[in-house]
């Protein structure tokens, strides 16, 4: 009897096919999945005032945190010893004024920064001494920002030369800045972001809207918000990502000049693919638009994070019952129904995955170069405790 060949040929063919499915599956990726947590240690620090983690260095094995009661910083070691309190928060030679400062950055392994509340910034070494005083890079003073939860400069060396990247909102007067007047050419004139040399105290004012984010693509005015940026720790890149849009923009440093290189999308259930217009006529009322709030950049990843908000039937209602709402109980009770804060995360410059849940209470507020994300669950911790604790926690992929 003879034996036909079909059937060897369909089993080939199912192994083909199979193997090529096992492949393409392998290499799907679904930017909106859910990724997991893992807890994997915790920073535990003997302190009873609320402390906010500001920065490591993986060099000398150090955590600067600031005491959020005398605006000083502490430094603790790996295992959350502290090794130095520090008294800066003073008049005198080695202080950085009585207002204190807005936070503390390691600039290398021998110094770290104070960024004074308007009076500058100071240089010190590791034992608190001050090496030297360098003036504000702004001359006025129009507007302020003051975050709860991340540092807006970032010093480091090039080329022997100490350097700061950072987020400056008084560069332009209110006259300048006048986005009523300007329209969308106000994002090609105004710029909050700086690179600050220590040194010989140059300000070079770069880009805060780059040429390709949607909004000055496509001659939309969205606001004036400025953007916010994250040094990379190899100190070779940052990330800019405007507050509104579903953009993040990677420059690297080549030959002293930051180049752009990266245009990453971001996407997210509950942001939408436009953001809404800003009016330029008249007062804009109150947005539900989930601005972004923070980003992170270090080692292989970026996480920028966002905020719902309150819907504004809600904010109405509360509004009719007080002009002063946000006093309210009921204000308090919609913030904690409503407000929740997600993360977008990117890997070597894709999206891989959000983080609608951190697994532990906290706010993420530090990300090193291994990929441990850091939640402060000092704030409002779920129990009263005598001491502060930092969250380690690792992306399950």
């Amino acid at each position: 009897m003879k034996r036909h060949p079909l059937p060897i040929i369909l089993i080939f063919s199912t192994l083909i096919f199979s193997h090529c499915s096992s492949g393409d599956e392998g290499v799907i990726d679904d930017p909106l999945v859910s990724l997991e947590l893992e807890l994997v240690d915790s920073l535990m620090v003997d302190e009873l005032v609320p402390l906010r983690l500001q920065d490591y260095s993986k060099e000398v094995g150090l955590f600067i945190l600031f005491d959020s009661k005398s605006k000083n910083p502490i430094f603790v070691d790996e295992k959350g010893e502290i090794i130095h309190r520090f008294n800066l928060s003073k008049e005198g030679p080695n202080g950085t004024g009585a207002n204190g400062a807005f936070g503390y950055k390691f600039i290398d392994k021998e110094r770290f920064v104070a960024q004074g509340a308007f009076s500058g910034y100071f240089i010190y070494d590791l034992q608190g001494n001050q090496i030297r005083k360098v003036a504000n890079n702004a001359k006025e003073l129009y507007r302020l920002s003051i975050y709860r939860n991340r540092t807006t400069f970032h010093p480091f060396v090039e080329n022997g030369q100490d350097l700061m990247l950072g987020e400056e909102q008084n560069f332009f007067s209110n006259e300048d800045a006048d986005y009523k007047k300007l329209g969308t050419a106000y994002y090609a004139k105004i710029s909050g972001v700086y690179r600050y040399n220590l040194n010989s105290e140059e300000n070079e004012i770069l880009e805060s809207y780059p040429e390709l984010w949607e909004p000055r693509l496509n001659d939309r005015f969205v606001g004036p918000d400025f953007p916010f940026v994250a040094l990379h720790d190899s100190k070779q890149k940052y990330a800019l990502l405007p507050m509104v849009g579903n953009q993040v923009f990677v420059y690297e440093f080549r030959e002293g000049k930051p180049i752009l290189t990266k245009d990453i999308h971001l996407s997210h259930t509950l942001r939408p693919d436009l953001s809404p217009l800003h009016s330029t006529e008249f007062e804009n009322s109150d947005s539900e638009y989930p601005k972004f709030n923070n980003i992170l950049f270090s080692g292989e990843y970026l996480i920028a994070s966002f905020s719902s908000k309150i819907p504004l039937s809600v904010i109405t209602e509360l509004r009719a019952k007080s002009e002063e709402y946000y006093r309210l109980p009921e204000f308090k009770e919609a913030q904690k129904k409503y407000v929740k804060t997600y993360h977008i995360v990117v890997k070597n410059g894709k999206q891989i995955g959000i983080i609608d849940n951190l697994s532990v209470n906290g706010e993420l507020e530090f990300m090193d170069a291994n990929g441990i994300l850091y939640v402060n669950d000092n704030a409002n911790p779920e129990e009263e405790r005598d001491y502060n604790i930092f969250y380690k926690l690792k992306i399950k992929q």
